[in-house]
């Protein structure tokens, strides 16, 4: 099967990342996810996770890290170009994050509560004060996600983003550009599938609750 097939990679976004597809099997699953490893010469020993909390998080990770999840975080920051940072997903969105010259990278778990709690800020934060890089020098990518097609909120999400109590669906993705934009990152891209409708390719929870997760992961250049 073509690499096309298995993983979803932003040409524009010059350093190594990549989202996995359904075709790469279960990525939360030990086995499954040291078989995909092995297939695309990534050392699973070298991978370093977020153990994702639905919350604001972002945590600074080296080598000693490797092989263990990060409590209480759904960011994970680096300089380390030895290790590989990992989030899982089946909807929300994963967020990758890199300063101009890929030297500090970040990976983000983005569902509806991050984001309106301030996650993607909360990553430019250390950014700046652990690396002394600020936001107009960070890429920002958005890896696949639920669409706005089909992600039919409620009133706490509306409450929360000050949305109009009729709007019926909501956009993770425009709310990010919103936030890049915001913040001053001037370069960011985003990914158009949707992994609740495209059915073929992505778990999704909201299309049909699993415990099943697709993979991201970045690396310093």
């Amino acid at each position: 099967m073509q690499k096309d097939n298995i993983v979803t990679i932003e040409k524009n976004f010059e350093t190594f990342h990549l989202t996995t597809t359904r075709y790469c099997g279960n990525m939360k699953d030990v086995n499954e996810r040291e078989a995909f490893c092995n297939s695309f010469g990534i050392d699973s020993t070298k991978i370093v996770f977020a153990n994702q909390v639905h919350g604001t998080m972002v945590k600074r990770v080296s080598s000693a890290d490797c092989g263990t999840f990060i409590a209480d975080c759904d960011g994970l920051i680096t300089d380390d170009k030895d290790i590989f940072l990992c989030i899982f997903t089946a909807d929300c969105m994963p967020v990758f994050l890199a300063s101009r010259d890929y030297s500090v990278v970040a990976m983000v778990h983005a569902g509806w509560r991050g984001l309106a709690g301030g996650i993607i800020e909360s990553a430019t934060i250390r950014f700046l004060e652990d690396f002394g890089i600020s936001t107009q020098d960070i890429f920002a990518y958005v890896g696949p996600h639920i669409g706005q097609c089909c992600y039919q909120v409620g009133d706490e999400l509306k409450k929360a983003f000050n949305r109009p109590a009729d709007e019926e669906f909501f956009s993770l993705a425009k709310e990010a550009q919103r936030q890049f934009e915001k913040l001053g990152i001037k370069k960011s891209y985003i990914n158009s599938h949707c992994t609740c409708h495209e059915y073929e390719m992505f778990f999704s929870y909201r299309r049909e609750p699993t415990d099943k997760r697709i993979m991201s992961l970045i690396k310093c250049k």
